[in-house]
């Protein structure tokens, strides 16, 4: 039997209702929330859709949910129909089931999904672990993606050796080891307190994955036609982005590849160029998807 991903059934309650508290704000109140099931277990959905707009998937991070999103739905929506999937495994209200990264089983899940959403196909938008799976799905089903933008993915360049034993070490200080873990993974970004309390309490009670992100292979990223967008921070506390974007940019010549400099895990103020490269690619090509 699998250990759950909860520490304690009261730690679960104590995430799932401080992530309810920020699907009922005035981010969230406006945005249809279902689940629909796969063959991989229940998937929640964040959706702000509209006919006639081309499909966009949003996958957030690891320790993270759909409310990694609320911020930009409105603004991503203003072209696309929005689909934010809580990755399941992860600490939001899909199965609890975590699917082993080394299988089918993640790109079946996300094939699950859309097939539930009834999108033939869609973008998608991913960052870190999401953008794995994003990544993943293209590969293995490249027929269904029309577009990719990555934001901080694994898979690519190596990670960085030690980081979980060094974020285990951080967590045992308390909260003085959670602000260490922030500056750590958001280097100078400044996130609101709110989202800080929220993910120290996530922390707290949740355990995350402890399976290293499988790397793709030279055969595998040369098999991507579809339009793919790349940012990783040079100070990425994680993954080693200076070989992310040079092998994109070695393997997939089309590709655009970013290398930010002073620039750490988290990636806040990309979704702008985000935005446009997928109305570019993406925008008009899958209006009948």
């Amino acid at each position: 039997m699998n250990q759950s991903v909860y520490k304690s059934e009261e730690g679960q309650r104590l995430i799932e209702a401080a992530y309810r508290v920020h699907l009922d704000s005035a981010l969230g109140a406006a945005l249809v929330k279902r689940t629909v099931e796969t063959d991989r277990g229940s998937t929640f959905v964040l959706e702000k859709s509209g006919a006639g707009k081309p499909p966009l998937v949003l996958l957030h991070g690891s320790v993270s949910n759909s409310a990694s999103w609320l911020g930009v739905i409105p603004f991503l929506a203003e072209h696309f129909s929005v689909y934010c999937l809580d990755i399941p495994g992860e600490p939001g209200l899909s199965s609890q089931e975590r699917l082993s990264l080394r299988s089918e089983s993640p790109a079946l899940w996300l094939r699950g999904a859309l097939d539930a959403l009834g999108l033939e196909k869609a973008a998608f938008l991913g960052m870190s672990l999401g953008g794995w799976y994003a990544l993943n799905f293209a590969i293995t089903y490249p027929e269904r993606a029309g577009a990719l933008s990555l934001i901080s993915t694994g898979g690519i360049g190596p990670e960085r050796p030690g980081f979980i034993f060094k974020a285990m070490f951080f967590l045992l200080l308390g909260k003085r080891g959670q602000r260490m873990l922030n500056k750590a993974i958001y280097h100078k970004v400044e996130m609101p307190e709110e989202i800080l309390e929220y993910q120290a309490l996530v922390s707290k009670h949740f355990r995350p994955v402890n399976e290293g992100l499988p790397r793709f292979s030279d055969e595998e990223l040369k098999t991507l036609r579809m339009p793919l967008q790349y940012f990783g921070g040079d100070r990425d506390t994680l993954l080693d982005t200076k070989t992310s974007v040079e092998r994109l940019s070695a393997l997939l010549p089309h590709a655009e590849v970013h290398l930010l400099a002073d620039t750490g895990h988290a990636i806040i103020d990309k979704f702008d160029a985000a935005n446009e490269f997928l109305i570019n690619t993406w925008g008009k090509s899958g209006k009948n998807t």
